[in-house]
């Protein structure tokens, strides 16, 4: 076959290729295929996904910093109760030690919630508050002392932990005392954020069941946010910057991730820390956003918009970005049509070189 022949026949294939075959050119749903959504990017959408948007913390789970005043703390197994009994030295310090501090010479709620303490005898303390215990000992020491004045107070919480665990700088236990803590004051006693945590949002784990704190608007104050109150048994987790991140491809000067960090992230802010469009090969009017769902049962959304129109530069403004995010920007017909021909030069290079040792022409 002359090379005329097949270099004609190289352009005609190319020409086949970018009538409708090369990947990117259009984007459907295909038939019947439910697990996509595709979506042009209006101003109805945009209020849409933020209303769906940011971490969703349940309404069951009392806000710590709404709370007027601490909770009375509920005395549990290990707990040190130092109990004074005014007037009587011999039942306060029956030891007669005067350089002890209040934690070894306090009493020690046993394992399984009891007290012992002289003239009570052994009574049950587990889930009482201060108020209740001294009440109770007011009752049982009456028969003896005369109008006792007594004064109960707990020098060490032990009883009620909470874990943290992830991207803080001293993971570990936090113990939950008579003061009201939430998952801030949590992440603060461990000594705060490490470089690489999300700002983002942080899990709590309570009886089997995860939830999403927002973090980002906890730490910024932009938008009400619940900041959880703790209780025992909770595990705050902390996870790094690995979900923080959206992913710009295409024809685009950088492609590769950007870090959201605390704050949000448009789509026209995602674009322009990636460098931008390139301005030979990209086609401004075919800008997707693939986005999967949170929901395993629900399926992915591609979102597309023309920002050749002011309009759609308007709109890539106000459209905010999800970490995990995919977008991708396609190339103009004649970038592709370079691509093909730059593939298909090589071969139909090599058989020209090889016409000419045969001696074909």
């Amino acid at each position: 076959m002359p090379i005329r022949i097949q270099t004609t026949a190289a352009i005609l294939f190319a020409s086949l290729l970018l009538g409708g075959c090369v990947p990117g050119m259009h984007v459907r749903a295909e038939s019947g295929d439910p697990g996509i959504e595709v979506k042009e990017i209006t101003p109805e959408v945009i209020l849409a996904e933020a209303e769906q948007g940011g971490a969703k913390v349940s309404e069951d789970l009392p806000d710590a910093s709404q709370l007027a005043a601490p909770t009375e703390y509920l005395v549990g197994p290990g707990d040190v109760l130092q109990i004074v009994v005014w007037d009587h030295l011999e039942l306060t310090n029956p030891f007669g030690a005067v350089t002890r501090d209040p934690v070894s010479s306090g009493q020690l709620v046993a394992s399984d919630g009891t007290l012992y303490f002289p003239y009570a005898g052994t009574f049950k303390v587990e889930g009482l508050t201060i108020r209740q215990i001294r009440e109770f000992l007011t009752g049982r020491l009456s028969p003896v002392i005369t109008r006792p004045q007594i004064d109960v107070r707990v020098t060490a919480f032990r009883s009620r932990r909470i874990q943290v665990t992830g991207e803080v700088k001293n993971p570990g236990i936090v113990t939950l005392d008579d003061t009201t803590k939430g998952v801030l004051e949590a992440i603060n006693e461990r000594g705060g954020l490490n470089p690489t945590a999300s700002r983002r949002h942080v899990s709590l784990i309570r009886d089997g069941k995860s939830y999403q704190v927002d973090l980002a608007n906890l730490l910024s104050g932009n938008n009400p946010a619940i900041n959880p109150l703790l209780v025992s048994g909770d595990i705050v987790h902390i996870p790094d910057l690995g979900d923080d991140q959206v992913f710009v491809l295409g024809e685009i000067a950088r492609p590769g991730t950007v870090l959201m960090g605390q704050q949000s992230m448009t789509l026209t802010e995602a674009l322009t820390k990636s460098g931008g469009l390139d301005k030979l090969t990209s086609d401004d009017s075919g800008v997707l956003v693939f986005r999967r769902s949170s929901e395993p049962s629900k399926g992915a959304k591609v979102f597309t918009l023309d920002m050749s129109t002011p309009k759609g530069v308007l709109l890539a403004g106000e459209f905010d970005l999800r970490p995990r995010d995919v977008v991708y920007v396609k190339a103009t017909s004649f970038a592709q049509y370079n691509l093909v021909i730059g593939q298909l030069l090589p071969t139909v290079t090599a058989v020209y070189q090889l016409d000419r040792l045969t001696g074909r022409r």
